[in-house]
């Protein structure tokens, strides 16, 4: 019989399966991107389902058979900026405020980089970090959290220029310089009113050109909901 191993893991995306399943694309600190299944986490009487939800930081309990990776149990990680719930929040006259649809579509776009970016297993502990930091970020009602995460998965994926390529491939100046470094750092504010953002995003932009195969969709969902 498989014993279960524990995992520090942020819960990416989820999907509906069977009757009452749930499979979980898990990014977990100790090897990387895992796929999993919980099994019954729909049922109301489930104790996994309330922490199996997309952005949730979580203890997981899995176990490995030769069908996959199976969800034994689960606890949300308490930290002192805990992981607050990112399904969409309502106001009590059921309208989506502005901050909640914000907040959304920028966890969505940071979320689905990841996941195009990182297909494989294997353990990336500054990637997790920064990807805790990042979510922390967006709750805090950071704007553009999503354009320094960007940065910063590149940088640790060893696909980011340094800064004197940087300088031949984009006239960046001393704030942009200033905002990519902090978002290297995984502080990801919100860039200086003088900063240049045209400059970042085309950087940005230009640089997952060569890495993407096909168009991201969080943004045009972001754009459709605006």
């Amino acid at each position: 019989m498989a014993h279960s191993q524990s995992f520090e893991a942020i819960v990416l995306k989820t999907y509906d399966v069977g009757e009452a399943d749930r499979f979980c694309i898990l990014f977990t600190r100790e090897r990387g991107r895992i796929a999993a299944r919980a099994s019954g986490a729909r049922r109301p009487t489930s104790r996994l389902g309330g922490a199996l939800l997309p952005f949730r930081h979580v203890k997981a309990e899995l176990k490995e058979c030769s069908a996959g990776w199976i969800v034994a149990g689960v606890a949300r990680e308490n930290r002192q900026n805990a992981l607050k719930n990112a399904s969409l929040t309502r106001r009590e006259n059921t309208h989506m405020s502005v901050e909640a649809i914000t907040t959304f579509t920028a966890l969505e776009e940071g979320i689905e980089l990841l996941l195009r970016l990182v297909t494989d297993e294997g353990a990336l502990p500054e990637i997790f970090d920064s990807t805790l930091a990042f979510i922390d970020a967006c709750h805090d009602g950071v704007s553009l959290a999503s354009l320094g995460y960007g940065f910063a998965l590149l940088h640790h994926l060893g696909l980011l220029p340094g800064d004197d390529e940087l300088g031949d491939f984009s006239a960046i100046g001393m704030h942009e310089r200033a905002y990519l470094r902090s978002s290297l750092a995984g502080i990801f504010d919100d860039p200086h009113p003088e900063c240049d953002l045209n400059k970042l995003m085309t950087l940005k932009s230009a640089l997952l050109d060569d890495h993407l195969t096909t168009p991201m969709k969080a943004p045009e969902i972001a754009a459709a909901m605006a």
